[in-house]
């Protein structure tokens, strides 16, 4: 596995200079930031949960999610983004696999394996939430994928996703009978959280120029936020997570690989749908098949004040689909060598 890529979802922004530059140049410390803080939150919430859940009860993790999408709409260069015209076809096959089919298949899924009501609910809001910030692009690179078609479908998910998450969530959570939920609360939420800090930032970054965009700290401060809502989540509900049940995760990890993988097979046979170049297709694999865990995270604090099973759900998704679509990239990026040696 690319050690590169073990940057993950959101420890770099969904800027392409920025994520490119991190992919060539991150130490083998550095790229493990992020999953290394995540498991040393974990630890750190059972352990001394106190701190954590006071600033849960303070309301810090929408806060975590606006700077998120504050820092990614400023490292964003939409300069280097196609015209929609270039990529009409992938992105109306995007849009239908990641944020109208994902969550069925979500849904289905918790159905099938008849999980728990707070696992489920973790697994379908991650099945419904939009593409990951950065390592569908970094593994677009990697495996020699057309990157700024890459770049332009994450936009284009995340901000399409802010509109249709909250009423594909109200669908699946209420056929799985798992909690009922207001889609325009969540819109609003979504839209403060999410739709404007980004367009701030994009602001930004157009008025005061992109100097700063490429910094140290604002590459890791993504990551950072990602491990903060983790900590002061898991505090929240360290009792859970001192009691879970290794049988349990093993069925979380089950259910996360069919949603994961069902993404990944439509994917491929959009392949023969709609014939597009092998460059544009693994574009379309990386980023339709992955999902965001600051939103889906943001989006269980709207909806309930304890989520610690459903957070596990979510991280155990998001190593996953690390670890099996790294495997992907690098095993394309060889045959590539292959083919032109």
């Amino acid at each position: 596995m690319d050690k590169g890529l073990w940057l993950g979802d959101e420890s770099e922004t969904a800027g392409l200079p920025g994520a490119l530059h991190a992919q060539r140049h991150c130490g083998s410390v550095n790229s493990y930031f992020l999953p290394l803080g995540l498991l040393l939150a974990l630890v750190v919430a059972v352990l001394a949960p106190t701190p954590g859940a006071l600033l849960h009860q303070a309301g810090l993790v929408p806060w975590m999610v606006v700077i998120i999408f504050l820092v990614n709409g400023y490292q964003v260069d939409l300069k280097k983004l196609p015209r929609a015209g270039r990529a009409a076809k992938a992105s109306v096959v995007a849009i239908a696999i990641s944020l109208l089919l994902s969550p069925l298949i979500g849904l289905a899924t918790v159905s099938l394996f008849e999980l728990p009501a707070d696992v489920a609910l973790g697994l379908v809001v991650m099945a419904t939430v939009p593409p990951t910030l950065s390592s569908g692009i970094v593994m677009t690179q990697v495996a020699g994928g057309n990157v700024p078609k890459a770049l332009f479908l994450t936009i284009l998910l995340n901000l399409i996703g802010v509109l249709s998450v909250p009423f594909m969530l109200q669908f699946a959570l209420g056929s799985a009978g798992l909690v009922s939920i207001s889609p325009w609360s969540v819109l609003m939420q979504l839209i403060l959280l999410v739709l404007l800090p980004f367009a701030l930032g994009a602001f930004t970054r157009r008025v005061a120029g992109a100097g700063a965009s490429g910094h140290w700290l604002l590459r890791y401060l993504p990551s950072s936020c990602v491990i903060a809502t983790v900590w002061v989540s898991a505090s929240a509900s360290s009792g859970m997570l001192k009691a879970f049940d290794i049988g349990l995760l093993l069925l979380i990890l089950a259910g996360a690989l069919l949603i994961h993988g069902t993404l990944l097979l439509l994917c491929y046979l959009a392949r023969y749908l709609y014939r597009p170049d092998y460059a544009e297709w693994q574009a379309l694999l990386f980023t339709a098949s992955q999902k965001t865990l600051p939103i889906a995270l943001g989006l269980l604090a709207m909806i309930s004040p304890a989520i610690g099973a459903a957070m596990v759900a979510c991280l155990v998704f998001h190593f996953l689909q690390l670890f099996l679509d790294s495997a992907i990239a690098s095993r394309m990026a060889r045959g590539s060598a292959v083919r032109a040696a």
